[in-house]
């Protein structure tokens, strides 16, 4: 049973879905860019490159070794591996960069769309950039193209894409990916709907790898970034693939989705940019850990008591973040404590911030940190997620010896678009992510550089700064 329909307004907007979208990647022009979305272009760049930089040289098994193994195969010299500054075949350089700037959770995301475009985006629009050596005006295009398809998708088919255990990264980022590829490649519309088509018969990620072998999941945006960037080659080549990817009868919607609002997913195109709408991460965790840091954070700010004197902490917060995040209770690598409510709670309630270091080994056997996690309990209230008011959020009780309680409740945990992170203080978090590969000076380089990438004529030039 195909997903389902609920107007003839839908119904119409349903009709040539893909084609409408390859139409609008086609015709999309930087000229046209409202200046807010040029300027969030930007800064989803900077904010993608230190997620990257923080993953290289903070990362996991599965990236090392991914890393390692596409150096080792070599290959044509297209486009760079961010980081070790190797180049290597372009579409191999979108599948690293993409694992890299996923795997310290440290990435945008979209609360709607319930996923992180920036990771297939922007990995699949530099290596072609690079490959291309398109300008930076190009970039910035194809970055807000790639944003919108997959912010538009991905809303559209979800809760239910998500509810039945796919990952929206792994998914709706390859045609977003493709979007973006395609959009560099200057391919028309058909072109462009091809490879839209050639991307979704790729598209896979499933929420299995949130519950177990959670170290895996960086692999989703690689293979997004990926098969984008394969697309959009293989379409300017005249390889044709199903133009009907979104829409059709044995298509994305219909198989991997209940139902699809075909018009939220068209609405306004050309009008509405959706990277406006895009969450900075300030804490490099599953984004449903955050309201609940945010919470344990602002208890600690505003409120006088020792961690002794507590005798239980109350975590609510809504049913998905908790059969995301609140099933581990005793994390024993970095990669399952990023997906513990329990843990990262109870780490900054001890360490006064959550940060890389709260994931080291230290900290994920400090018996202050576990004492806390054991008085921890957790409880589900739908209430706390919903479109209006706009809340996805956590309460936190803590009860202290003596009868006394604390208490607090995020809504919206920060970063949000309602609960901003300043351009300040995302260039702090860059300089964090950093600080291990660059000195100050160059990091500031970077920054002015990226704040003016309109005015690089051919990318290939702000990539060559990125090196140590």
């Amino acid at each position: 049973m195909g997903p389902e329909i609920n107007s003839k307004e839908d119904t119409d907007f349903r009709h040539g879905a893909t084609i409408k979208l390859a139409s609008f990647i086609h015709e999309l022009e930087f000229q046209r860019l409202p200046q807010s979305v040029t300027e969030k272009a930007k800064e989803a760049i900077l904010d993608y490159i230190g997620a990257l930089l923080a993953g290289y040289n903070r990362g996991s098994l599965l990236s090392e070794r991914l890393t390692e193994l596409i150096i080792r195969n070599g290959g044509a010299e297209e486009a760079t591996i961010i980081g070790p500054a190797v180049k290597v075949p372009v579409i191999n350089a979108a599948l690293c960069n993409g694992a890299l700037s996923h795997v310290v959770e440290l990435d945008d995301g979209h609360r709607v769309a319930r996923g992180h475009p920036g990771v297939a985006v922007v990995s699949s629009a530099l290596a072609a950039a690079e490959y291309l050596g398109a300008s930076g005006k190009e970039l910035i295009t194809a970055v807000a193209a790639g944003y919108d398809i997959f912010v538009r998708v991905a809303s559209s088919v979800n809760p239910s894409h998500l509810q039945r255990g796919y990952h929206t990264t792994g998914t709706c980022g390859t045609l977003a990916a493709a979007a973006a590829s395609a959009k560099l490649f200057g391919l028309d519309a058909e072109k462009t709907a091809n490879a839209l088509g050639l991307a979704g018969i790729q598209a896979a990620g499933l929420l299995e790898v949130t519950i177990d072998g959670q170290m895996a999941k960086a692999l989703h945006p690689g293979k997004s970034a990926q098969a984008g960037v394969l697309s959009a080659l293989l379409a300017k080549e005249g390889v044709q693939g199903p133009k009907t990817i979104i829409e059709g009868k044995k298509g994305f919607a219909t198989t991997m989705s209940g139902e699809c609002d075909y018009g939220l997913m068209l609405k306004n195109l050309n009008e509405v940019f959706h990277i406006n709408d895009c969450y900075i991460k300030l804490y490099p965790s599953c984004r449903h850990t955050h309201s609940p840091v945010d919470a344990v954070l602002g208890l600690l700010s505003e409120n006088d008591f020792s961690l002794s004197d507590i005798d239980e902490i109350l975590i609510r917060t809504f049913p998905t973040a908790i059969s995301f995040a609140g099933e581990i209770f005793k994390p024993k690598t970095p990669e399952e404590a990023k997906f513990s409510i329990p843990y990262c709670a109870c780490a900054a309630l001890a360490r006064g911030k959550f940060g890389l270091k709260e994931l080291e080994p230290e900290c994920l056997n400090d018996s202050l940190i576990r004492a806390l996690v054991e008085k921890v309990r957790i409880e589900a209230d739908q209430s706390l997620e919903s479109s209006k008011p706009k809340t996805k959020g956590a309460e936190v009780y803590i009860y202290l010896k003596g009868g006394h309680s604390l208490y607090k409740r995020i809504n919206l945990p920060k970063g949000e678009v309602e609960n901003p992170v300043s351009r300040d203080e995302l260039i702090q978090k860059f300089a964090n992510c950093t600080e291990y590969y660059f000195n100050g000076l160059k990091i500031k380089e970077i920054v002015d550089s990226i704040f003016g990438i309109e005015q690089i004529c051919d990318i290939r030039d702000f990539i060559s700064m990125l090196k140590c």
